[in-house]
């Protein structure tokens, strides 16, 4: 048995054998190769994907609880059509949760974070002149991301993982209207305004009002 013993995994490698399976069929999810409404085999995903199937309903279950999927009981688990839950109130939850980050990067940034945000902005400034717009949905999502890691925030970080889908597909239809880019690149330009003066409170203001703005322009625009 001692021998024998060496080969198990430990907690933290089944985790994270477990996170890296979620995040793969996540991006499955999020590209559309698992297309909403289709049926998804616990079984088929296991082989395909070289691991058990207790992994696979693991990250299953992590989805389920992110609205990708719908786990109906004995009919079998199948790709939502759209994220659950009343869109309005994640938005505001995912408002929350960025001005927050805001703020915690602003009283945590150091000079280099604050050239790397400033450099980010030039890549979107780019991108905003010059397409296409999934080079400039790439180009605002890492400010975001830049945003999260200075804040140095694990539980911020996590929950707003959660609302990925819900961020990206919401930030793909404003960044497709030329002039809503625009305004909203002078925002996030604001919100690093704040950062770099250190101002929690005015970046925490900025981020939230820029993200309850958008995403009001985008509805209303969309009706």
């Amino acid at each position: 048995m001692g021998k024998r013993s060496t080969l198990q995994l430990s907690k933290e490698e089944i985790r994270s054998l477990t996170e890296t399976t979620y995040e793969k069929i996540k991006q499955a999810i999020l590209k559309g190769v698992l297309e909403p409404g289709s049926r998804i085999s616990e079984r088929e995903l296991a082989q395909e994907m070289g691991v058990s199937t207790t992994t696979v309903k693991r990250a299953l279950g992590l989805l389920a609880v992110e609205g990708l999927l719908d786990i109906r009981a004995r009919r079998g688990t199948y790709v939502a059509f759209q994220p659950s839950g009343n869109p309005r109130e994640t938005m505001m939850i995912r408002a929350s949760l960025e001005g927050l980050a805001a703020r915690f990067a602003a009283e945590k940034a150091l000079y280099e974070d604050i050239e790397a945000l400033e450099q980010q902005l030039k890549v979107m400034e780019y991108r905003t002149e010059k397409g296409p717009v999934s080079a400039l949905v790439e180009a605002n999502t890492e400010f975001h991301y830049l945003v999260h890691r200075i804040g140095k925030n694990p539980y911020i970080i996590r929950l707003i993982e959660i609302l990925k889908s819900f961020d990206l597909n919401f930030r793909r239809k404003a960044l497709s209207h030329k002039e809503e880019a625009q305004r909203g690149l002078a925002e996030h330009r604001s919100v690093f305004e704040a950062i770099r003066a250190h101002d929690g409170e005015l970046a925490e203001h900025r981020m939230k009002a820029h993200i309850i703005r958008t995403y009001d322009q985008v509805t209303i625009g969309n009706r």
